[in-house]
């Protein structure tokens, strides 16, 4: 006969169950464990483990010498965390305010962490806020959690308008003279309980004494919408938190300048006509991956054998721009992206009825925060900088040079060049004119 055993068929995710077969005369045994790992077995004995909450069936077919077959099923019930239980018996709606002493019930390791069982603000004079003491709330000015230390933590039940980002508003004060320590927002998962970090406050100064609030924000913070689990983990001490306010992150406002090449949000643009023609050894291309900011930037190849329109001696690209001439006297700043690991010189420029004012980028001498290190760098290069044939007079001093601005430009600098393929490979990103 056909005898198999489970040594549980209740247990928590994460928990293991071990099943054991003591059929004798089997040919084969053959396990399936839905839900489970391994998923599979041809052990008399098997170990498996279920991360995740659900009811799952466990089947064992033995077969015997003569050929018949015999089929025993588990059913195997993996419970996931307790549901939470909101304070007030209802979720805090967000967006709003959850107040920080209105953490949900459930006691200590299921609605919140102390790292002692007494009420230290009871114990030290506050009257009592709630009875299911541990967490330090303390009646005053504002009601509040303080008397913090590092690995504490409050849950919160919140129910989410709609998907989206948004913003936390924490209030926090703090009496030490060396000031409070960050406060983690953190979403606890409601079906397994996996805690997943969502951003922090940063440590802050002194308030001016615990009743003395001030304002910490995490912004974009993205929710799901429907029953969310929140937890505040404080990760030292001297921290009083009196609430969270939660608002819809607010898209930011237009940056204050002329965008050229750029999906950031700009208050004016005049756009380059992108991608410019392959020209002068570039080969360029737009690239929809791996991008500074929005879906597309720039690729500009070296080939100097291959792009069929080759020179001498250098290679450029012009973009035009697309009213040209420009007046740009009202800017002062060039502002670029640029990712790069072929560390070379490279000549930014600017070309004007007045002539070509150009600022080199330098691996020997990196500036505005350049570094040929494959990742994305946002320079803002003043265009007191940016000059008349790499050494003449500033762009920013020379009105009929600001007042017509045709081309932005990317070329080799003849002080580094070489005729070797990709030498100069740069990705562009993000060119714009700002006034500072």
């Amino acid at each position: 006969n056909t005898e198999a055993t489970a040594s549980k068929t209740n247990v928590g995710f994460g928990e293991t169950v071990d099943f054991t077969s003591t059929s004798i005369k089997a040919v084969t045994t053959n396990w399936t464990f839905a839900g489970g790992s391994p998923s599979t077995s041809v052990n008399t004995n098997v170990t498996v483990k279920y991360n995740t909450p659900g009811t799952y069936v466990a089947q064992l077919v033995v077969k015997y010498i003569d050929n018949t077959t015999q089929t025993i099923k588990f059913s195997i019930v993996v419970k996931g965390i307790d549901a939470a239980l909101p304070y007030s018996a209802t979720a805090v709606a967000i967006p709003g305010t959850f107040e920080a002493e209105n953490y949900d019930k459930g006691g200590e390791g299921i609605a919140y962490h102390d790292n002692e069982t007494e009420n230290l603000a009871v114990t030290s004079g506050s009257a009592r806020y709630r009875t299911d003491d541990g967490v330090d709330v303390e009646i005053g000015t504002a009601t509040k959690i303080g008397y913090t230390n590092a690995g504490e933590w409050v849950n919160y039940a919140v129910n989410v308008a709609n998907d989206g980002p948004y913003d936390f508003e924490f209030r926090v004060a703090t009496a030490n003279a060396t000031g409070g320590k960050s406060v983690k927002l953190q979403s606890v998962n409601i079906n397994t309980g996996v805690v997943t970090d969502l951003g922090q406050t940063g440590d802050y100064s002194y308030t001016g004494g615990k009743n003395t609030f001030v304002s910490k924000t995490i912004t974009g913070i993205t929710l799901a919408k429907g029953l969310n689990t929140l937890r505040l983990y404080f990760t030292g001490s001297n921290t009083n938190i009196d609430k969270v306010n939660v608002i819809v992150s607010l898209p930011p406002a237009p940056i204050d300048g002329l965008g050229i090449y750029t999906e950031k949000s700009i208050a004016s643009t005049n756009a380059g006509i992108a991608p410019p023609v392959n020209n002068g050894n570039f080969s360029i291309t737009t690239v929809t991956t791996n991008t500074n900011n929005g879906s597309k930037c720039l690729f500009y190849h070296y080939d100097p054998t291959g792009n069929g329109n080759l020179q001498v001696g250098f290679a450029l690209s012009n973009m035009d721009l697309t009213t040209s001439p420009y007046n740009a006297s009202a800017f002062g700043y060039l502002n670029i992206a640029v990712k790069s690991t072929t560390a070379r010189n490279v000549r930014i420029r600017l070309n004007t009825n007045s002539g070509n004012f150009w600022v080199t980028l330098k691996p020997a001498t990196p500036a505005y925060g350049m570094l040929w290190d494959g990742f994305w760098h946002e320079l803002v290069i003043p265009f007191s900088d940016i000059l008349l044939n790499g050494t003449g007079a500033s762009l920013s001093a020379t009105s009929a040079g600001l007042s017509s601005i045709k081309q932005f430009t990317i070329r080799t600098d003849d002080s580094d060049y070489t005729t070797t393929p990709d030498s100069f490979d740069y990705y562009i990103d993000d060119v714009y004119f700002t006034k500072k």
